[in-house]
C-alpha cells in the first residue's frame, strides 16, 4: 500500500463539538481515496479511530493505515436498530472509546446497514447532531446515494458538513434535526384506523384497568412476551402523559394483527410541537427526577408519531406501531 498523502487536517480542535461529515460516493475505492488522508491526519494528531462500517470498507481503510495506529474495528450492528436504541449504541461506543483529554475521537460509519428501516436510519442520522452536539467527535459517514433511492437527498441533508477533495466544507443542503423529524413523522392516520379496533378504552381514568385490558388483548398475539410488556409500558406512559399534560378525555385504541400492532392515544389538547422530545431522558442521566415517559415509549416501539386528530373532535393523537415480523 503506497503511503497516504499528507493533506492539511480539515477536522480536529479539542474545543469543537460534534462534527457530522458525509462523504457522498458510489464506490468503496472512492471512499478510501478521500477518507484515508483525513483519518491519517487525525491519527498523527493523536486522535484514535473507530471503524463501525461495513466489513468491506473497514478492511480497505484498515489496510491503508499504519499497523500500529490506534484503530478499533467494531461491528456496525451496535449502531443499528430502532432510533433510540441506535442512539444509545452511539453513546455507549463513544463512552467506551473516549479519547484522552485534548483529543477527539474519529468514527467512520456508512449507509449500508438500516435493518430497522430507512425511516429509523434517517431519524438516527438527524438526531446524532442533537444528541451528540457536545461530544468531541469527528464522525465521517460514507453515504452511498445510489443505494438510498428516493431517500438520498434527505440522507445528505442530515449532515452539516461534506468531505470533498480531501477537504471538509459546509453542506448547503443541511437541514436542522427538528425539521427532518417533522417531515419523517408526518404520516397522518394509519390505514388500520379505518378498521374495527381490537380494544377501545374511552375517557381513561383507571390505569390499572387499561393495563389489564391491553395485556388481555395482546395475550397469545403476534408479539413475544417481552415486547408485549414493553408495549404495555409504552402505552401506559403515553396515556399518563396525555392525562397530565393534555385535555381530557383521553382515549386509547388498539389494533392487533400479524403484520402490525398499532395503538393510538388521543386527547383534546394541542399536543406538543417538539419533535426532539423523547430521544433521551428529559433530565439527562438523572433518572430519579422523572421525565422518562416519551423516552421509554420510543425505545419500546418501531415507530411513534404525534399529530392532530383526524376526526371532528380536534386534539392530538400519538400513534405507536410495532411490526411483529421484525421480532
Amino acid at each position: 500500500m503506497p503511503p497516504v498523502p499528507a493533506v492539511p487536517a480539515p477536522l480536529g480542535g479539542p474545543s469543537v463539538g460534534y462534527r457530522h461529515v458525509a462523504h457522498v460516493t458510489s464506490a468503496d475505492a472512492s471512499a478510501v481515496a478521500q477518507v484515508l488522508p483525513v483519518l491519517a491526519a487525525g491519527l498523527e494528531r493523536g486522535d484514535p479511530l473507530v471503524l463501525a462500517c461495513s466489513d468491506e470498507l473497514a478492511q480497505l481503510l484498515r489496510a491503508g493505515l499504519p499497523a500500529d495506529a490506534p484503530v478499533a474495528v467494531v461491528s456496525d450492528e451496535v449502531l443499528d436498530g430502532r432510533t433510540p436504541t441506535a442512539l444509545a449504541g452511539y453513546t455507549a461506543l463513544l463512552d467506551q472509546h473516549a479519547p484522552a483529554s485534548g483529543h477527539r475521537l474519529q468514527l467512520v460509519t456508512d449507509s449500508t446497514r438500516h435493518c430497522a428501516g430507512m425511516t429509523a436510519w434517517l431519524q438516527t442520522e438527524a438526531l446524532l447532531n442533537h444528541v451528540l452536539a457536545d461530544r468531541a467527535l469527528d464522525h465521517l459517514c460514507v453515504v452511498d446515494e445510489g443505494s438510498l433511492g428516493d431517500d438520498a437527498a434527505l440522507a445528505r441533508a442530515t449532515h452539516r458538513l461534506l468531505l470533498r477533495d480531501n477537504r471538509v466544507v459546509d453542506n448547503p443542503a443541511w437541514r436542522e434535526p427538528a425539521e427532518i423529524l417533522r417531515e419523517l413523522g408526518d404520516a397522518g392516520a394509519d390505514p388500520a384506523e379505518e378498521t374495527s379496533p381490537t380494544l377501545v378504552f374511552q375517557d381513561v381514568t383507571d390505569m390499572r384497568a387499561l393495563r389489564r385490558g391491553l395485556n388481555q388483548a395482546l395475550r397469545g398475539g403476534p408479539l413475544p412476551a417481552d415486547d408485549t410488556e414493553d408495549l404495555v409500558l409504552a402505552i401506559d406512559e403515553v396515556t399518563a402523559n396525555a392525562g397530565e399534560h393534555g385535555v381530557p378525555p383521553v382515549d386509547v385504541r388498539l389494533w392487533v394483527g400479524p403484520e402490525q400492532v398499532l395503538c393510538t392515544v388521543s386527547d383534546r389538547g394541542p399536543g406538543f410541537e417538539e419533535p426532539l422530545a423523547g430521544y433521551g431522558p428529559a433530565h439527562g442521566t438523572d433518572l430519579s427526577v422523572g421525565g422518562m415517559g416519551l423516552w421509554l415509549a420510543r425505545r419500546a416501539v418501531d415507530r411513534m408519531t404525534t399529530g392532530p386528530r383526524s376526526d371532528d373532535g380536534g386534539g392530538c393523537v400519538v400513534r405507536l406501531s410495532i411490526d411483529p415480523r421484525t421480532r
